[in-house]
């Protein structure tokens, strides 16, 4: 099973939204998603996420709350959230960053993240790390191959 953490960088007012322009894999390119990639073998689902975002935004951030976990046949991911100085992250790959509100996403992000950020920044369900397990026809839809 592949497993994965991505994670979404909010101004401390819960106005904007740190996203990235995806350019792999293929079904994401030119779209725009939270920031994060593959878990390692042996790695924490928490200190990947640290990782993630310190290799693609060059910020290391210990705060990252996870607030939802997607599942699918053969993969998961868990979706965490921070909050910060979101313009002080700056593209470390060949992936470029974008700041954007949090309220009026623009029409090219993932699908998913017209109903994940609204629950990434709703206060009754942070902390409580909800699964939602996902159909093996519906496994695009999650965020993750």
């Amino acid at each position: 099973m592949q497993t994965y953490a991505c994670g979404f960088l909010f101004s401390p007012d819960r106005s904007r939204v740190l996203l990235i322009r995806k350019r792999r894999p293929a079904w994401q390119a030119g779209k725009l998603n939270g920031v994060g990639g593959k878990i390692e073998p042996g790695e924490a689902p928490a200190d990947a996420m640290r990782r993630e975002f310190r290799e693609e935004a060059g910020l290391d951030l210990p705060d990252w709350d996870p607030v939802v976990r997607l599942a699918g046949p053969d993969w998961a991911g868990t979706f965490y959230r921070a909050f910060g100085d979101v313009d002080a992250a700056r593209a470390m790959t060949d992936e470029e960053l974008e700041v954007h509100p949090a309220a009026a996403l623009p029409p090219d992000v993932i699908p998913n993240l017209r109903w994940l950020i609204p629950l990434l920044l709703d206060e009754d369900v942070a902390g409580r790390a909800y699964t939602v397990t996902v159909r093996s026809g519906d496994a695009g839809a999650g965020g993750f191959p």
